[in-house]
């Protein structure tokens, strides 16, 4: 327990660090406040989308270019990178709220401590940094309100569940169909902590792997 502590510790001042030489210092900002409680809110809230309007609300920060300024210079230090919305107009991709990934998922852990662990939010940051990784330019996929993909890719959708359930089986199916008919992805799989099958639905086929195999 000591030595998980002590690492919990050396990643944020890893991160506070890297905020006041990479960022405030390079580019001559008077403060890092606003920078860390931006990078620390995002870490807190990986895979969420959140427009640029909301963040400066959410954090008090004086102006929308400002908070465009800090985000850019934390993805320029290496600590966040975002996954933009799919949409065939350019325009709309542009617009559309990103999404948060962090860089580092140990450094998102000791960054963003939680009361209930987030296993899942873990699991779908280790998949969009492998994504990344590939090389295969991940967005994800949404309606507001009504249906969300975790990620799509030149050929395939793909949702990330800690464990696919009863409860949540039916979400995570109308979300890889929804994104395929916007896409016309050619395989839809499910990434789960350690199950497999094949999921039969509406005609089309569901690969459930489990993302330590397909990690591997």
């Amino acid at each position: 327990m000591f030595l998980l502590l002590r690492r919990d510790e050396v990643l944020r001042e890893l991160a506070r660090n890297i905020v006041q030489r990479d960022v405030v210092a390079r580019h001559g900002l008077r403060e890092s406040r606003g920078v860390m409680n931006l990078l620390l809110f995002l870490l807190a809230n990986t895979g969420q989308p959140f427009s640029l309007q909301t963040l400066a609300k959410n954090l008090a920060i004086t102006s929308v270019n400002r908070v465009s300024e800090y985000s850019a210079f934390l993805q320029d230090a290496y600590l966040l990178f975002t996954v933009p919305k799919f949409s065939a107009s350019f325009k709309q991709r542009v617009v559309a709220p990103p999404k948060y990934y962090a860089i580092d998922n140990g450094l998102r852990r000791a960054n963003s401590p939680q009361i209930m662990p987030d296993k899942g939010r873990r699991l779908e940051n280790a998949v969009a940094l492998e994504l990344l990784r590939r090389g295969m330019e991940p967005c994800y996929a949404a309606e507001k309100a009504a249906w969300e993909c975790d990620f799509v890719t030149k050929d395939v959708a793909w949702q990330v569940c800690w464990r696919l359930t009863k409860e949540n089986m039916a979400r995570e199916v109308r979300g890889l169909l929804e994104a395929k008919a916007q896409t016309r992805a050619k395989r839809l799989v499910i990434l789960t902590l350690d199950q497999k099958q094949i999921l039969p639905q509406d005609g089309e086929t569901i690969e459930v792997l489990p993302a330590w195999e397909w990690l591997g």
